[in-house]
């Protein structure tokens, strides 16, 4: 439930979407991840194209994930091949791999939450737009979350990706943990 006087609150759903870690070998994680918790499968694609500007000026965010399904939230795991400047690497790639890299959540207004966090502390760090024309909006809350926090608007196309998600997790025998997708 939201609580009005929390802007937070007032302007995020209440539940998580996604947790997502840093990682320096994206297929072995996948696999550390489905042996130790059970977590997957996992769908992965390489070098995601993405349009990225931080403080709005272009910026470089090369980076492969891996998508699975962890209990009642999507599990990415994500590996930096690049990302410049470094005032966004040093607030997306943290001091090491294995942390949270960020959380993530559907929003009704994307402009509209930004501000919110904004004027809560949490600046804007990287704006992204995805190859299917998503835009992306990660805001630094480590000093709250200890990640930083990813906001877009759940749209067909990305709820679609999480129900697939999702569904891969129902019965999964723990057998082909990776599967690469285009």
């Amino acid at each position: 439930m939201s609580n009005p006087a929390n802007p937070l609150q007032a302007s995020l759903p209440a539940a998580l979407v996604q947790i997502a870690y840093r990682v320096d070998d994206l297929e072995a994680a996948c696999h550390e991840w489905a042996q130790k918790v059970g977590a997957g499968p996992f769908l992965v694609r390489n070098h995601l194209p993405v349009i990225a500007t931080h403080n709005g000026e272009p910026a470089i965010y090369d980076h492969s994930a891996a998508f699975g399904q962890w209990g009642p939230v999507m599990l990415e795991i994500i590996q930096l091949h690049e990302c410049e400047p470094a005032s966004m690497r040093e607030v997306l790639s943290h001091d090491q791999p294995g942390q949270i890299n960020h959380y993530a959540c559907f929003v009704e207004d994307l402009d509209a939450a930004s501000a919110a966090l904004i004027s809560q502390g949490m600046p804007l760090t990287m704006s992204l737009t995805s190859s299917s024309g998503m835009e992306v909006h990660f805001h630094d809350a480590r000093h709250l979350l200890g990640g930083v926090l990813e906001l877009y608007v759940g749209n067909v196309h990305l709820r679609g990706f999480y129900d697939k998600v999702a569904a891969l997790a129902q019965d999964w025998d723990g057998s082909d943990v990776v599967r690469y997708i285009n």
